[in-house]
């Protein structure tokens, strides 16, 4: 973890159309060892392709509120549609001496039934080296570039907003002595949006991390982190007819933790204060606690149980030029009940605090808040060990205190992969 934690459950209550490129994969495949059950099964070629797709079918693309008459905001009576994928991938992982190449390679084609002027082709190509350096130094530098359709869920309009993201990073870690580490890290990240109304998303953010911590030799750890964000906007957000620049500091201090507690249970966890200031309108500077929790526990050793529960500040690509204060937690069971199956169910609250949005504060209006809840179904099976396939269900909606921004929503998408 290391203090970066999964991003599979925001993804999924933020919008309409995720960035992930191969959902399936979200699935706990037990042949990947997350079953005490089934033991992993590495996969040892350096090369691996992969040819995958699906079919989604949602009721609500675009995500629109019952009070809104679709005919006026999207040109149709009918508010569903039925989306085709297909994709190629390439994995590698290339040793090289102490040294490893890891490559992910993606191209995806959407394919959209009714609203066809959100066809697009998405890709991923990112590339990580894993470095050491004698007995003490080891970490990590790559590239990530990745390019996607922004969620429908904030726009709610017939618009191809295409986002184009690059991130570049760097980490170092020092054994000091057996048990303890030293570690550092940088990382810059960039969102560009092809779509002129929405530049003033587009973000550039830079942060530092500096961790101490304790290190037990199955892997176990327990530390202390610092980390601080510059975060600029190269283009002002018009608000109230004027324009604010949303260019902000921010630091968080925080114990990061992962622990296997016993052979049932294992956590990961994040708690901290975090601190954000921004250049101007400061009225909605943000100072409080921050942070997340997520548990397995393995009832046996086939079934598993995840709890999550977070508190924090979201500088988002597509929803506001500033931060949202996102608290939520979610509950799921697992359950695979051979080595070729994998049942999956998963519930989600969120609240959403928009208390960084400049508009509340030079208007005087109301803050905006909303509460998402989903609930989601999966069922995977493998009918031999480099095919999967995947059926998923989901129902969501969300409540909102601003005018025509509630919605709700049910989903069905079926997937197929095949590696070789």
């Amino acid at each position: 973890m290391k203090g970066r934690m999964t991003a599979a459950l925001v993804m999924m209550c933020c919008s309409a159309t995720s960035p992930a490129l191969q959902p399936i994969d979200d699935l706990y495949w037990p042949e990947t060892g997350k079953f005490p059950g089934y033991p992993a099964e590495p996969d040892e070629r350096k090369v691996r392709f992969s040819i995958f797709g699906g079919i989604d079918r949602d009721s609500n693309l675009f995500r629109l509120s019952d009070r809104v008459d679709p005919q006026t905001a999207i040109g149709s009576t009918e508010k569903a549609d039925t989306l085709s994928r297909l994709g190629v991938g390439l994995k590698a992982d290339l040793p090289a001496s102490r040294q490893r190449l890891v490559l992910d390679l993606q191209a995806v084609m959407h394919d959209y039934n009714r609203f066809d002027l959100l066809d697009h082709n998405e890709y991923l190509a990112s590339g990580t080296w894993k470095w050491q350096a004698g007995s003490n130094w080891s970490g990590d530098a790559g590239y990530a570039k990745r390019r996607y359709l922004s969620p429908l869920s904030e726009i709610q309009a017939p618009i191809k907003d295409m986002v184009t993201e690059d991130r570049a990073f760097f980490g170092a870690g020092f054994m000091l002595t057996p048990r303890w580490k030293l570690r550092g890290a940088a990382d810059w990240i960039k969102w560009d949006h092809d779509e002129p109304t929405r530049d003033s998303l587009d973000a550039r953010i830079v942060s530092g991390t500096v961790g101490l911590d304790y290190v037990t030799p199955p892997g176990n750890y327990v530390g202390g982190q610092f980390k601080y964000s510059d975060g600029e906007y190269p283009h002002q957000e018009p608000v109230a007819g004027g324009f604010v620049d949303n260019r902000f500091k921010e630091y968080e201090a925080s114990l990061v933790a992962h622990w296997i507690a016993t052979g049932k249970s294992s956590f990961d966890a994040r708690a901290g204060y975090t601190s954000r200031q921004h250049d101007q309108l400061p009225q909605r500077d943000f100072d409080g606690f921050t942070g997340r929790l997520n548990y397995d526990w393995y009832i046996a050793s086939k079934t598993l149980l995840n709890f999550a529960i977070w508190r924090e500040l979201r500088s988002s690509e597509d929803i506001s030029a500033s931060y949202v204060l996102a608290e939520g937690w979610s509950v799921g069971p697992a359950w695979a009940p051979t080595s070729k199956i994998v049942l999956q169910a998963r519930y989600i609250r969120e609240d959403r605090d928009y208390r960084g949005d400049p508009g509340f504060v030079l208007t005087g209006g109301t803050q905006r808040e909303d509460t998402f809840r989903g609930i989601y179904l999966s069922a995977g099976y493998t009918p031999r060990r480099n095919i999967r396939l995947s059926l998923e269900i989901e129902r969501g909606n969300r409540d909102s205190n601003t005018l025509n921004r509630d919605y709700d929503y049910s989903a069905v998408s079926g997937n197929a992969k095949i590696r070789f």
